[in-house]
């Protein structure tokens, strides 16, 4: 019965220093997750200038959710590297327009962003201000809708949603 005893305690040892040597060799073969949130837009736009000092390109921070039949799209504009203030100008369910007057070292930009993948996201340079635009009458889908638009930190933030 003692040799059982003694039995049972080694095993016990046993099993617990295999199972500890088990997780730490899967807890080391775990990917590692990005750290923390996205600090820097996902979605760049080049800046086409044709006169003054503009900046070379426009970030934007571009998340979607999708779902069975479509998606939900949030969109913020990187507008801080050249304006300190933005204002909703103009809106409707498929189209916003917010402008953005420019710091004085980009206030002689005329220019305006081209991108042929995403021809609904528009950033347009005159006039001493920045427009930037979404422009959902350029997607070819039967829904599609803007559900919230705002100024958020100083920047563009808009929310909308396409469906088939």
């Amino acid at each position: 019965m003692k040799k059982l005893v003694e039995l049972t305690d080694l095993g016990s040892v046993l099993c617990v220093s295999i199972m500890g040597l088990t997780l730490a060799t899967t807890a080391q073969a775990q990917p590692q997750s990005a750290p923390g949130p996205i600090s820097a837009p996902n979605v760049t736009l080049n800046v086409q200038r044709s006169s003054g000092t503009c900046p070379q390109t426009i970030g934007l921070w571009w998340f979607t959710l999708p779902y069975e039949g479509g998606g939900e799209h949030t969109v913020v504009a990187d507008t801080r590297e050249f304006a300190d203030s933005t204002k909703l100008v103009s809106s409707n369910n498929q189209f916003a327009e917010f402008v953005s007057p420019l710091r004085s070292d980009y206030a002689g930009c005329v220019g305006k962003t081209r991108s042929h993948e995403y021809t609904f996201y528009n950033v347009e340079f005159k006039n001493k201000k920045a427009y930037f635009r979404v422009d959902l009458r350029k997607i070819n889908a039967p829904g599609r809708l803007i559900t919230y638009k705002n100024v958020v930190a100083s920047r563009p933030y808009i929310r909308w949603a396409i469906a088939d």
